[in-house]
């Protein structure tokens, strides 16, 4: 795993459009999928609803929508609803061939959930990347997934995940690859190393980046 990302990222740029088969999406108003939307955060029961969350956007449609979602703040399941619905909407779109989630929470109110049980591929690791911060649970159960958080991760992200990658540029706040099992965590931040280190199981791997090198923490 410590190698699996560099390999995944190696000649890759986000201005690249993926070679994907072509897929039937909803138009660019969204109105079927607010619709939808909104039904499901008014509702008090449990997630996943991807029974009722169907369509598929290519990755700058689901980063467009999500922009959209702020006007939703005020209500009382935003905080943790609002990242479920992502979550579905970027497995379906991965499930029919896309990959390469861009996405911006920097305007949006304490974002949660982010990643939440996504399922990639080991021959094509499904690949997030957010610039802003993630309250918590980011990547919460996912597996086979690369994660580059250019922001700070709230508690919980990455627990339960397996066999994925998580770099972390900003804070990480506790629980940080709680039960995660097989997977790689990256960092910059060194208060992050030590928070870490407490509560990642021995089967995971800690790197630090050191003046630009890579140092496997023990």
């Amino acid at each position: 795993m410590v190698n699996r990302f560099n390999e995944f990222m190696a000649g890759y740029k986000p201005t690249q459009l993926d070679e994907v088969r072509k897929v039937q999406t909803v138009g660019t108003d969204f109105s079927e999928l607010l619709r939808k939307y909104e039904w499901v955060l008014v509702r008090n029961d449990s997630l996943p609803c991807g029974s009722q969350i169907s369509e598929v956007l290519t990755p700058d449609e689901i980063n467009s929508f999500l922009q959209g979602t702020k006007q939703y703040e005020d209500h009382r399941n935003y905080s943790w609803r609002n990242g479920l619905i992502m979550s579905i909407l970027i497995q379906n779109s991965y499930n029919n061939g896309y990959n390469h989630f861009l996405l911006n929470t920097e305007a949006l109110y304490k974002t949660n959930n982010f990643g939440f049980g996504i399922i990639g591929r080991k021959e094509n690791p499904l690949f997030m990347s957010i610039e802003g911060e993630i309250w918590s649970k980011l990547g919460f159960g996912a597996k086979n997934c690369l994660f580059i958080l250019n922001g700070g991760a709230g508690a919980q992200c990455g627990e339960k995940a397996r066999f994925s990658e998580f770099r972390i540029e900003d804070f990480a706040d506790l629980g940080c690859g709680w039960n995660a099992e097989d997977c790689t965590f990256k960092t910059p931040v060194w208060a992050n190393i030590e928070q870490m280190r407490k509560n990642i199981p021995k089967s995971n791997t800690l790197i630090y980046f050191e003046n630009g090198k890579e140092v496997i923490i023990k």
